[in-house]
């Protein structure tokens, strides 16, 4: 797949937010703001911190070996997000369909950098050969529903109760982008 330029936009601050593909030296600072969500939120089901060998792992499969994306958004030269497609479903006939995650540093919410992120994974999605994106959105996340909605995502369900996590059940929303 070729791969875009790095693209700077400006946050809403004025500073510039460069996204570009991430690199394994990107990997840790990606881990340290997924952990955050692991260990501190509902926003992830995940339950469990991620090695660095399995971030390694599912890099090198997916994205050095693979179709698919990880992008990295950087403002002053720190990683502030990253925005990651991954199979949808794994069944062979999902291979057209993908699906989207995007996190974004605690302290740099707000701050375009979502934004930044979502333009610059729909701009090389929409020219690629993928058909359809997907976001599942644990709920309740107004914040996450509204950015996808933003740039095109429309809300296809809600699975209630799909998750259990912090001694609490958690109800998923399936959102979904023709590309």
């Amino acid at each position: 797949m070729t791969r875009i330029a790095d693209t700077i936009r400006p946050d809403p601050t004025g500073r510039d937010v460069v996204v570009r593909d991430a690199t394994a030296d990107d990997l840790p600072a990606i881990a340290a703001i997924y952990t955050h969500y692991v260990l501190n939120t509902t926003i992830t089901f995940n339950t469990q911190v991620r090695t660095p060998r399995e971030w390694r792992d599912q890099f090198d499969t997916e994205v050095v070996g693979g179709p698919y994306d990880l992008l990295v958004a950087t403002v002053d030269g720190q990683v502030t997000g990253f925005i990651a497609t991954q199979p949808f479903r794994p069944k062979p006939a999902y291979g057209r369909s993908v699906e989207v995650t995007v996190y974004v540093a605690p302290d740099a919410t707000g701050g375009g950098v979502g934004g930044a992120l979502f333009h610059a994974m729909l701009d090389r999605l929409e020219a690629s050969d993928f058909h359809r994106a997907y976001s599942v959105v644990a709920l309740p996340n107004d914040g996450s529903i509204a950015i996808h909605e933003r740039f095109g995502f429309v809300h296809r369900g809600t699975l209630t109760e799909a998750g259990h996590k912090f001694g609490r059940y958690l109800d998923v929303a399936f959102l979904e982008r023709a590309l």
